[in-house]
C-alpha cells in the first residue's frame, strides 16, 4: 500500500513541476464480464465447484493523466468495482446448493499509454488493494471465499477519444496463477485459482 501512495505522489509532483506536460483529470463508469474457474474441491464431507465460470459485475473510476509528450501517457486510476460469483456446494444425499459471492473492491490500475489521434493503446498493472463481499442465496450450508489483496493483474485495451468523452475496451488478468480460500461450515481450504479475467466496456468524460 505504500509504494501504491508513493508512486501517485511523485506522479503528481512530476506533473506539477514540469510545465511543459500536460494534466488532465477524468472519470469513468462500466460493465464487465469475465471467467472465474477453479477445480472442484473436496471439503466439508461435499465438493465445492464454480456454478458457471462466467460472472458480470460494474466498475467506476477517477483517474489522472499525465502527458509526455502529447503522444504519450501515464494514467493513475482509482476503480471501485463489482463483480458475482456463484458457488455450488454438493453434500452426499442432499440436493445441491448455491450461493452468490458478491464482491466490492478498490483497484490502482497504473496505465501507460500511446495515442494516435483520436485512437489510444494503453496497458498495465492492477493492484487489488481492498475487497469486500456479502453472500446471497438460500440453503443450511455456509459457504464463502476469501480473496487476497495484494494480487497484480495486467491490464490492456484499446480506446478512441472524441470533445472530451472516453470509449475503451479492457481485458485484464493475471500473469501467474493466483490463490483463494474456501470455507465450508467450519473447515477453510485454500484453492489454486485456473481460470480469473475480466473483459470491460467503459464510457468517460475529462473535467
Amino acid at each position: 500500500m505504500k509504494r501504491i501512495v508513493l508512486l501517485l505522489v511523485g506522479t503528481l509532483l512530476v506533473a506539477w513541476s514540469a510545465s511543459a506536460q500536460l494534466l488532465s483529470f477524468g472519470a469513468r463508469v462500466g460493465i464487465g464480464t469475465g471467467n472465474y474457474n477453479f477445480n472442484s474441491l473436496s471439503i466439508a464431507g461435499g465438493t465445492l465447484e464454480p456454478a458457471g465460470n462466467r460472472v458480470s459485475g460494474y466498475q467506476a473510476a477517477l483517474f489522472m493523466r499525465l502527458s509526455i509528450p502529447k503522444f504519450v501517457y501515464i494514467q493513475p486510476e482509482v476503480q471501485l468495482a463489482q463483480r458475482d460469483y456463484v458457488l455450488g456446494f454438493k453434500a452426499p444425499s442432499q440436493p445441491k446448493e448455491f450461493k452468490t459471492v458478491r464482491t466490492h473492491r478498490v483497484d490502482i490500475p497504473l496505465l501507460v499509454g500511446i495515442k494516435m489521434g483520436n485512437v489510444r493503446l494503453f496497458g498495465g498493472p492492477v493492484w487489488r488493494i481492498d475487497s469486500q463481499q456479502q453472500i446471497e442465496g438460500g440453503g443450511t450450508t455456509p459457504f464463502n471465499i476469501f480473496f487476497n489483496d495484494n494480487d497484480i493483474a495486467a491490464v490492456g485495451g484499446v480506446g478512441v477519444e472524441f470533445d472530451g468523452v472516453v470509449i475503451e475496451v479492457r481485458y485484464s488478468g493475471y500473469l501467474k496463477q493466483t490463490k483463494a480460500e474456501m470455507k465450508v461450515a467450519s473447515e477453510r481450504r485454500q484453492v489454486d485459482i485456473t481460470e480469473d479475467n475480466t473483459i470491460q466496456v467503459n464510457f468517460g468524460l475529462f473535467f
